[in-house]
């Protein structure tokens, strides 16, 4: 049998298998086309009772729905399943309504992953010059949402953002983790000839005793975004910058090295921000903000009345108070909803023994096992 003749033999044999997965195919089309009318109509029923298009409970409910429909070793895992159906979420919100969503900038960014990773590629992104940009866009009509981070696992909070939510009617809707993945990149690709290294100062400051270890008395220059130390290795061939791993596929850069973190469980929390509160899901977190009065023991009365109505704390953090020199607001985070009759009996205690309390909103508790990988980029989605 010569070569042309086993390849026709070959062929013959695969049309049967081909032709039942084009049927399947159009089987699957049709009712993912159906599933996004009706989700249409979903979208339909929402705005008119008033209701945001975004559900991240329901859709993890959705989500959950299959772990017990997937049997192991039968077709695709869990994992692949989801992912699949992830996607399909995605695109049929979209399909109700584009999202708008404004995020720190340039397009390329750690944050433009995390945007990515929750709201998919078929949103509209804003990308925003600074924070109270990203805050501005979503408090009036340039986005429905804001993505800001909030804190980093290496180099702690992002003060800022805690002194834009004080200033802003904004609800935290929903916390996601991402893991932070560094990359170093050039227009080249020859590390010899590296004289200087560029990105965000946290991403420098991140890959500090890798780049010792490596690149031993090299320039290090800071600049406002990994995006912006891209740009600049694009122009210069003696620029290297560290970020994210699609960068160098959205700059056209090389990669040198990868995941050069000096700690591998390096994570950047972000909160998702919009006019709408989420609902209580049974594992949920309250952030809220203070002011306790400048005298003697005033915190400890603050908190106080939370320990007695059992509510637990995750977290407390502090930023100078701009208004009065020498005193500072208080950032909380509890375990509950703002609903729950035990955090609202703390919340109203609080409230009774500070100068101002506000509730910044309530949202899912995220787990290790949901905190999310750094997404690919590529050039896909929308950028206003």
């Amino acid at each position: 049998m010569t070569p042309e003749e086993a390849r026709k033999k070959a062929q013959e044999a695969l049309a049967p298998l081909r032709a039942q997965i084009d049927g399947l195919d159009d089987q699957i089309l049709e009712l993912i086309q159906k599933r996004a009318l009706t989700a249409i109509e979903l979208g339909k029923l929402k705005k008119k009772i008033s209701l945001p298009i975004m559900d991240l409970s329901r859709e993890k409910q959705v989500l959950a729905r299959f772990t017990g429909k997937v049997k192991p070793g039968e077709g695709l895992t869990l994992d692949a399943v989801v992912s699949v159906y992830t996607e399909i979420i995605k695109a049929c919100r979209a399909a109700q309504a584009p999202t708008k969503v404004a995020f720190l900038g340039p397009a390329g960014t750690f944050s433009h992953a995390a945007a990515l990773q929750q709201f998919g590629r078929l949103a509209f992104f804003v990308p925003c010059d600074d924070l109270a940009h990203v805050f501005r866009a979503a408090s009036g009509d340039e986005a429905e949402f804001a993505l800001v981070p909030f804190e980093n696992t290496t180099e702690g909070i992002v003060g800022q953002t805690l002194d834009l939510m004080t200033q802003s009617e904004l609800r935290v809707q929903s916390m996601l983790n991402l893991k932070v993945n560094l990359t170093l990149m050039s227009a080249h690709g020859d590390l010899s000839s590296i004289k200087a290294v560029s990105s965000h100062p946290q991403a420098l400051a991140q890959c500090r005793n890798w780049l010792a270890l490596n690149m031993p008395g090299v320039e290090l220059r800071p600049s406002v975004s990994t995006a912006a130390g891209a740009t600049l290795a694009l122009a210069d061939d003696s620029v290297a910058v560290i970020g994210h791993p699609a960068l160098a596929s959205f700059y056209n850069l090389t990669v040198m090295s990868g995941d050069i973190q000096d700690l591998q469980h390096n994570q950047t929390c972000f909160f998702i921000m919009s006019h709408d509160d989420s609902p209580p899901t049974g594992n949920d977190r309250t952030l809220v903000w203070f002011s306790a009065p400048h005298n003697s023991g005033s915190l400890y009365k603050c908190l106080q009345p939370l320990a007695s109505t059992g509510v637990n704390l995750t977290r407390l953090h502090s930023r100078p108070n701009p208004a009065t020199p020498w005193e500072y607001l208080f950032f909380l985070e509890l375990e509950g909803h703002f609903q729950d009759e035990k955090v609202k009996a703390g919340l109203e205690a609080l409230s009774g023994e500070t100068d101002r309390c506000h509730v910044l909103g309530s949202y899912e508790a995220p787990s290790e096992e949901r905190s999310l990988k750094a997404a690919p980029l590529g050039t896909a989605g929308s950028v206003m």
